[in-house]
């Protein structure tokens, strides 16, 4: 099975799950967005933008399992994940999302969007309670528990992937 991540995230709580899952696969995670930039960004970033996305788009075709991975805006998946579930080119993917306090339907609306598109849905979890950036300021033994969920989470991906 060859794995691929790919991510948005605005304040580096969703980079940082999708880091530790790309690891336990030997793969790489991909973004789909700058996370330097604040707003729509300049010219220059909206359109090296653009190219993280077509880049990604591109990259996925060659594997057989996309795990992507989205922060939870107003309850629901960020706008560029949308899109990229809408026009990814896989057989089969995997979901995740990061949170603070509502999930919303994050990942409900994706799941719908991949039952639509024929693409099977292998798995999806939700990685709660990580405010805004929270990650990388979390003390060992709490970085550590969102560790173990990602790792649990790739495992079942691998396991599921197969069935």
């Amino acid at each position: 099975m060859k794995a691929l991540v790919i991510y948005h995230s605005k304040t580096n709580n969703t980079k940082s799950i999708a880091e530790i899952i790309a690891k336990q696969l030997k793969t790489e995670a991909i973004p789909i967005n700058l996370l330097e930039k604040k707003g729509r960004g300049t010219k220059e970033e909206q359109e090296k933008e653009k190219e993280l996305f077509n880049d990604a788009l591109n990259k996925s075709k060659d594997f057989d399992l996309i795990i992507i991975g989205t922060p939870t805006s107003f309850q629901k998946a960020h706008s560029k994940i949308i899109r990229f579930v809408k026009a990814v080119e896989c057989l089969k993917v995997a979901l995740f999302c990061t949170y603070y306090n509502k999930v919303g339907t994050t990942l409900t609306d994706l799941e719908d969007i991949l039952k639509e598109r024929k693409i099977q849905l292998v798995t999806s979890y939700a990685f709660d309670n990580l405010k805004s950036g929270q990650y990388k300021e979390l003390d060992d033994k709490k970085r550590k528990a969102y560790f173990i969920k990602a790792k649990e989470f790739t495992r079942k991906c691998i396991s599921l992937f197969n069935k």
